[in-house]
């Protein structure tokens, strides 16, 4: 995780945002690989292991061992299908925060994080229920950008609002709009993969305005007349 980062990461049990304050074990190049994440006003602390946030918060999961090694959230992408992702995201040589839902996404998060001199690429993974760690992320993906993030709750994100440039998510995770506009930043991207009907429904009416879509993907933007929302 990088050290910075927990300035735009709030807390999802009080749903203050004051931020989160990191006290770091290990570090590599300002990435925190070991230690944790604690509330100022609840007092909450959210394990970091092996570079990723534990945001379940389950005593399972809190004495769960760290995997070891380096293997990726979901193993090699196709680098044609990363830089595609990347550009439907409009990540592409610049700056900013974009977070990827699913671990089949979290696949391409190296190669968009490397795209950008100041891009960091939040992966997004479902807890899995059992106190089991995920795969460690290599130290090099790391400090390139990819900031690993498990278990947070769907209906309340510890994103603070507005921080966004990007979010990508695919079915059959369940779109949470309301949590996806307040931290999507004014023309921050989202993209859809595999939506269904009711999804396009519901994108429809929502603040963002789709600039791309075909059988496979939707591609939207949040207009600018949100901003003081």
């Amino acid at each position: 995780m990088f050290l910075e980062l927990a300035e735009v990461l709030d807390c999802p049990d009080c749903a203050s945002s004051a931020g989160l304050v990191a006290f770091v074990d290990r570090a590599e190049s300002r990435r925190v690989v070991e230690g944790r994440l604690g509330c100022p006003l609840c007092e909450i602390e959210v394990p970091i292991r092996g570079g990723t946030m534990r945001f379940d918060l389950s005593d399972a999961a809190r004495r769960a061992t760290p995997s070891t090694g380096t293997a990726r959230p979901a193993g090699a992408a196709a680098p044609e299908a990363a830089l595609r992702l990347a550009a439907l995201l409009g990540v592409s040589d610049r700056a900013g925060m974009v977070v990827l839902l699913g671990p089949r996404l979290a696949a391409h998060a190296p190669a968009i994080a490397r795209l950008g001199d100041r891009l960091e690429v939040l992966v997004w993974l479902p807890d899995p229920g059992d106190g089991s760690a995920p795969a460690a992320v290599g130290v090099e993906d790391l400090v390139a950008g990819v900031d690993p993030l498990l278990g947070a709750a769907p209906h309340r994100w510890p994103i603070r609002s507005g921080a966004l440039h990007g979010i990508a998510l695919a079915a059959p995770m369940a779109l949470q709009l309301s949590e996806i506009t307040r931290c999507a930043r004014p023309g921050a991207r989202l993209v859809v993969e595999n939506p269904a009907p009711a999804d396009l429904d519901s994108l429809a009416t929502s603040e963002f305005a789709e600039v791309a879509s075909d059988a496979t993907i939707w591609v939207g933007e949040r207009s600018p007349k949100f901003a003081s929302a």
